[in-house]
């Protein structure tokens, strides 16, 4: 092919992708906006939505989350209002966040500038999607067996 992955955790390929040892690098924020503020680093492409459906979880183990749905649902519904508050108050979570980090908290206010914030059940299109990185993750042997999202979601429940 046209690129050869080279695949390394995020300070590796920063200092690789700084010292010219790699031509592109692919990473996430806030790691990205770091790169951005610090070396002037130039996006080629991005997750947008429709080109890369990029999603977030916030995990429970199965039978806790069954046993107790009411406190899921506190979670969830307090996920929702805190999402809610920082895209209003960005430099205010920044600030906030940034120690936790590390990091200056003009790059935390970058990356948080490029999160949606919107808090949502699984649904079987995002179990679906999934799915497909999963199996690609298995043909290219990234993972060394076949999974079923499926048996790991609970659709539907927050």
């Amino acid at each position: 092919g046209d690129i050869q992955p080279v695949y390394l955790a995020p300070a590796d390929g920063r200092a690789a992708f700084e010292s010219k040892a790699v031509d592109a690098w692919v990473i996430w924020d806030p790691f990205q906006a770091a790169a951005e503020k610090a070396t002037g680093a130039r996006v080629l492409a991005d997750g947008t939505p429709g080109v890369v459906n990029n999603y977030q979880y916030y995990l429970a183990e199965r039978g806790y989350a069954q046993k107790n749905p009411k406190v899921i649902q506190a979670l969830f519904d307090d996920s929702v209002t805190q999402g809610i508050w920082l895209k209003k108050n960005l430099r205010q979570a920044a600030e906030l966040i940034a120690p936790l980090q590390g990091l200056p908290v003009d790059v935390v206010e970058l990356a948080l500038r490029r999160y949606e914030f919107n808090v949502k059940p699984i649904t079987r299109e995002v179990a679906a999607d999934q799915q497909k990185i999963a199996d690609t993750f298995h043909e290219l042997k990234l993972i060394p067996k076949a999974i079923k999202v499926s048996d790991a979601v609970l659709l539907g429940q927050p």
